[in-house]
């Protein structure tokens, strides 16, 4: 989390109202879960680019700080949400941008039914990447009353003051510096890059995990009611990144405040945990250490998402 922190005070002290701007396309195809990409840098003039610029410093400096990614977050207001650029699909775009392994846009029929398209900002030998997820306007020929309006003339993006073609808004889903993807809208960004894929991914692992730590009666049940469903995936995603179930004391506590608190979990003669469909959410609520108890009037609470006190960061 420091990390994430120090590079977006790093991306806040760079001058990028000077940097050198180049603008790019992306194209997605998804077959079986599986997303691959298709990247073409597209010409655009000087007043275009001046505007994709300025779009994403608006947003760095309207940016507050940083919080660790939460699979679970809604509510970001200015704040963004850190992940390494790694964990996501980004970093294979970001590779071909950087290798120049893109194509030329020729021709109008090129951008069409675009996924993405990422503004790469260079100031000295510093580079960021803004994206912003395309809607359907860009399926269409004629789009009406946008913020920015381009025509696709001479191999050129060209900024005119009539009627759109195709539409660039003035906001910015994420951004990418140095290793780290700042996220300033989390649906769109998952939607963009096919997280999806990777909470699936986290779901495989932490089965493999459960089996070898045998904490459970059934563990092949818990892939089974997870599946593919979105907030449990989610959960469990947040289950694995918090790891409470590799702590001894934590295990053991668990299996005391549930016969007192009388939560309903099911262990068997051995001690490990029984999964059902019953209890599937429960489970996930509590592996994560989500079901919290106001110290003030003793009321208990399932919660979303939570951050550490520095105050309880420190005990």
């Amino acid at each position: 989390m420091e990390d994430l922190q120090k590079c977006f005070i790093e991306v806040q002290s760079i001058d990028w109202e000077t940097a050198i701007v180049s603008f790019y396309i992306v194209k997605r195809n998804l077959a079986k879960g599986k997303a691959t990409y298709k990247v073409s840098q597209v010409n655009a003039d000087e007043n275009m680019r001046k505007k994709l610029r300025d779009i994403s410093v608006k947003k760095i400096r309207k940016s507050n700080k940083v919080l660790e990614y939460d699979f679970q977050t809604v509510d970001l207001d200015d704040n963004l949400l850190g992940i390494s650029t790694s964990e996501t699909d980004m970093q294979y775009l970001i590779d071909k941008i950087v290798a120049d392994e893109t194509i030329i846009a020729n021709s109008y029929d090129d951008l069409l039914d675009s996924w993405i398209y990422i503004s790469c900002l260079e100031k000295d030998d510093n580079r960021l990447f803004s994206v912003r997820y395309i809607s359907s306007s860009w399926k269409t020929k004629k789009v009406r009353q946008w913020d920015i309006n381009v025509i696709f003339k001479d191999n050129m993006l060209i900024d005119i003051q009539q009627d759109d073609i195709l539409k660039i808004d003035n906001k910015i889903d994420f951004f990418s510096f140095n290793g780290s993807i700042f996220i300033a809208d989390k649906k769109v960004f998952e939607t963009a890059l096919n997280f999806r894929a990777g909470m699936e991914k986290n779901r495989d692992e932490i089965i493999e995990e459960f089996k070898e730590l045998k904490l459970f009666v059934n563990v092949d049940e818990i892939a089974t009611l997870v599946g593919s469903n979105l907030p449990r995936l989610r959960k469990l995603s947040k289950v694995k990144k918090s790891g409470y179930y590799k702590e001894q004391e934590f295990l053991k506590n668990l299996k005391l405040v549930n016969d007192e608190e009388k939560w309903g979990i099911k262990y068997s003669d051995d001690g490990k945990l029984v999964v059902n469909k019953d209890n599937i959410d429960d489970l996930l609520i509590i592996l994560n250490n989500s079901r919290l108890k106001s110290p003030i009037n003793q009321e208990s609470f399932d919660v979303d998402s939570k951050h550490k006190l520095e105050s309880s960061k420190n005990k």
